[in-house]
C-alpha cells in the first residue's frame, strides 16, 4: 500500500505537470477579420518599380490549385474554399501598339484563417503552396512555378497581415524575388 503522504505529492505532481501541459500548448485563434471576409481586397502599393503597377490581394474563402494541361503548361484556379490565398502582382505597363508586349509577375501563398506568425525555408515554401507566376511572351519560361528556394515570414494579428519573402526559382528570369508588405485586413 502507499501511504496517504506519498500518494497526495504523487497527485499534487500529476495535478502540476497537467497544468504545465495545457498552458504550454497554444490554442489557434481564428483571425475575425479573415473570417469576415466576404470580398477580396486588392490594394495598389507605393513602392513599386518604375513603368510598372503593384497590387496585392486578399482572397478569403478560397483554395489555391496548381493545374498542368496537356501541352505540360502549368496554370492555377482559385476555387471557393475555406483558405485565404494571397496574391502579389508585379505588372509592367505595356508599350503602346506593341504585340506581345505584355509582362506580369505573380506570387500566391494559401493560408489558413487562424492568427499565426509562421517562418518556412526552402521546401517548407510549399507548407502554404507558395507559387510563382511568370506571364509573357517569353518561350519556355512562362507559367507558374513551386517556390521551394527562400525564406517567408508571414504573420496574421488581429486585422493585420504582414508578409516578408525572399524566393528564387531556378532557370526562371525574375524582377521579383522579394516582398515587404503590411496589409490592414478592411475594405
Amino acid at each position: 500500500m502507499i501511504p496517504l503522504q506519498k500518494c497526495n505529492a504523487m497527485a499534487r505532481s500529476f495535478l502540476f505537470f497537467l497544468v504545465v501541459l495545457i498552458g504550454s500548448c497554444q490554442s489557434s485563434r481564428v483571425n475575425k477579420s479573415l473570417i469576415s471576409l466576404q470580398e477580396p481586397i486588392i490594394k495598389t502599393l507605393n513602392n513599386c518599380l518604375d513603368e510598372s503597377t503593384c497590387t496585392i490581394e486578399i482572397i478569403p474563402q478560397s483554395t489555391l490549385i496548381v493545374k498542368e494541361d496537356e501541352f505540360k503548361n502549368t496554370y492555377i484556379e482559385i476555387l471557393k474554399g475555406t483558405k485565404t490565398i494571397i496574391k502579389y502582382q508585379y505588372k509592367k505597363d505595356e508599350i503602346p501598339n506593341t504585340a506581345d508586349g505584355h509582362y506580369s509577375e505573380l506570387v500566391y501563398i494559401e493560408t489558413d484563417n487562424y492568427d499565426k506568425n509562421i517562418s518556412l525555408k526552402n521546401e517548407h515554401l510549399q507548407d502554404v503552396k507558395m507559387v510563382f507566376g511568370r506571364l509573357c511572351y517569353c518561350k519556355g519560361t512562362s507559367g507558374y512555378f513551386s517556390v521551394i528556394n527562400g525564406e517567408l515570414e508571414l504573420t496574421v494579428k488581429k486585422n493585420k497581415l504582414t508578409l516578408n519573402t525572399n524566393f528564387s526559382v531556378d532557370n526562371i528570369p525574375q524582377i521579383i524575388a522579394k516582398i515587404n508588405e503590411t496589409i490592414i485586413l478592411e475594405k
